[in-house]
Parts: structure tokens; C-alpha cells; sequence
């Protein structure tokens, strides 16, 4: 379930302002500055490994061969006294010597791992990118397939249909125009759907709540298998366009994803606002996953359009037990981070 990195994902809107995950001449994510930066913290951290064997180093030769040496000294001048001052001398220096080996130890770990952190980022963002770039592609062709082989063949039956009007009687022109008008609502019907396609129009003329709950009907509109639940509370304030989308396509990927590789039988929708942010939810009672060895584009992609708005997004699954996945949007956005 949810694993969309095969399926043929919907349209993605604004794609072109995504910039292009930047690469090195091999086209690696580790010839990236980023990868650069990871190879010279991981530098670092050995470095400072070394140093931390040698300040280990040093206070070992200072307790085995500096100290006897400075408590033999002292004795000539303070006697017995002489055991505690060089005791009180060296411990200090000792520990310090110490605190600061830890302390370099633990800051060059964190180095590590942080520059290990963003490496997987970049590869996700790189990934993102490409698949993006893909469904691009597809959404072309697509559109290239429909207007050639749908519209402008009926465009031409169409421009055919007029062309035998002369010559006809009234009753042959009558039908003729009778299957033009046919052709036409047919044309209408597909120009309809290729606009839905790219972007319902009830998203813009009604809001988020009523495309919602038309997605949802539509996409479950034969019954049976899973059951639709819908609990879509009403918006007091509009959201932002770009948090409508957003939610709006989250909700498509997801529950396309359910339909496609859950097997549940029962999917739940809701939609709700917390104060100044909205909440959706969509529940499964499917196979469900294990998220951690789990990463497909699909679920990048809805990631990204939450947290793109400063929202986050959650996943709450474990194989056999079904899924829910929450996606918690401002109701208001200043520029998208």
C-alpha cells in the first residue's frame, strides 16, 4: 500500500518551479556542494579522532612520566606534602585533558550524522525531482494522445460532416447536423475531462470540502469494495489556495494509492480545522506497511506539498493493521518554505 513510485500519479502542480536537484559532472548526488560538505565533515570526524588519541596520549605520558618526575622535584622541597600538591596539580589538568576529548568526540559524532542527514535528503530531493520531471512527461504525452487521437479526430468527422451538406435535402442535412451535434457534445465531454485532469474547477469554484467530497465520490463511484466513510466538517475561513491544493492532492495520491495496494475494505476520510491550521485524515483497514523500509515517491511527494507550507505530515501503519495518514496544513501561508 502506498507504494506510488509505479503508479501513474496525478497531475502535480507548479512542477516547473521545482529547480533541478543540483548534481556534479558524473551526476551523483556525492559530487554535489552537499555531498562535498558531508565528505569533509566525515573528514573532520576523523581527524578529530586522531586528536582525541593523542590529548588520551598525552595525558597518559603526563600521569606515567610528568607526574613522578614533578612529585620527585616537590619532595625536595615540601617532603611529605609533596604527594597531595603533585596529586592536586595533575588530576585537574588530567580531567580537563579528558572533558575535552569527550567533548570533541561527541561534537565530530554529530558532525557525522547531521552530514549523513542531509546526504539522504538530497538523494530524496533528487529522486523527487526526476520523478516529478516524469510525470511531466507523461502528462504531455497524454495530453499530445488525447488532442490527436479524440479531439482532432472529431474535428475532422466533424469538418467532414459539413463538407456533405451540399447537395443533400432537408431530411440528409437534417441528420448530418444531428451528428454533428453529437460529435460536438462529445468533443465538450472530453475537453471537460482533460480539464479535470489537470485541475478540477470545483476546487476553485467551491472550495476544498466540496472537491473533496466530489474526488472522493468519483473515485468510488462504482460501490462494493472498500466502503467509503466521509466526514468533511465545513471551513469557517477559506484557506489559502495553495493549502487547498495541497490537501486536496494529498488526498487524491492517497486514497489512489489505497484503491491500488491496500485491499481495505473500509476507507475513511476527514477533514477538520484545528484553530488556525486543518487537519485531514485518511484511514484504512488494508495490509498496511512497513514505513521504514518503505519510501516511495508517492509518499515524498505528499511530504513535500505538506511541509512545503510549513505543515506537517504523519503515518501511522504496521503491516496487517492498516494505515492513517495525517496531514496538519496552515490555514494561512506567507511564502512557501
Amino acid at each position: 500500500m502506498l507504494v506510488a513510485s509505479n503508479s501513474s500519479d496525478p497531475p502535480h502542480d507548479g512542477m516547473n518551479q521545482i529547480p533541478p536537484s543540483p548534481t556534479g559532472p558524473t551526476g551523483s548526488p556525492g559530487h554535489t556542494p552537499d555531498g562535498r560538505a558531508g565528505l569533509r565533515a566525515r573528514l573532520r570526524g576523523r581527524n578529530g579522532f586522531l586528536l582525541s588519541l593523542a590529548m588520551a596520549a598525552l595525558a597518559v605520558v603526563w600521569m606515567a612520566l610528568v607526574a613522578p618526575a614533578l612529585a620527585l622535584e616537590l619532595r625536595r622541597f615540601f617532603g611529605d606534602a609533596a604527594h597531595w600538591i603533585a596529586n592536586a596539580l595533575s588530576l585537574p589538568l588530567v580531567a580537563v585533558l579528558l572533558f575535552a576529548m569527550l567533548r570533541r568526540t561527541c561534537s565530530d559524532t554529530r558532525e557525522v550524522e547531521l552530514a549523513a542527514h542531509l546526504q539522504r535528503q538530497q538523494e530524496e530531493l533528487h529522486a523527487l525531482n526526476a520523478r516529478l520531471i516524469d510525470v511531466q512527461e507523461n502528462e504531455r504525452r497524454t495530453l499530445s494522445r488525447e488532442l490527436h487521437d479524440d479531439i482532432g479526430q472529431a474535428i475532422s468527422a466533424m469538418k467532414m460532416s459539413a463538407t456533405s451538406l451540399e447537395g443533400e435535402d432537408e431530411a440528409g442535412r437534417r441528420e448530418i447536423v444531428e451528428e454533428i451535434v453529437g460529435i460536438a457534445d462529445s468533443t465538450i465531454a472530453k475537453l471537460r475531462d482533460l480539464s479535470i485532469l489537470l485541475r478540477p474547477p470545483q476546487l476553485d469554484a467551491l472550495g476544498l470540502v466540496a472537491a473533496l467530497r466530489w474526488q472522493c465520490e468519483r473515485l468510488f463511484r462504482r460501490g462494493g469494495t472498500p466502503a467509503l466513510e466521509l466526514d468533511l466538517a465545513p471551513l469557517l475561513d477559506r484557506p489559502d489556495p495553495r493549502v487547498e491544493l495541497a490537501c486536496f492532492r494529498i488526498a487524491q495520491e492517497a486514497l489512489t494509492n489505497v484503491l491500488r495496494h491496500s485491499g481495505a475494505t473500509q476507507v475513511t476520510v476527514l477533514l477538520a480545522p484545528r484553530g488556525d491550521q486543518i487537519l485531514l485524515s485518511i484511514i484504512d483497514d488494508g495490509r498496511g506497511f512497513d514505513p521504514d523500509h518503505v519510501h516511495g515517491l508517492g509518499l515524498i511527494a505528499m511530504r513535500e506539498r505538506a511541509t512545503h507550507l510549513g505543515g506537517t505530515f504523519d503515518i501511522e501503519t504496521v503491516p496487517g493493521a492498516g494505515t492513517c495518514i495525517r496531514a496538519c496544513l496552515p490555514v494561512r501561508v506567507g511564502d512557501a518554505r
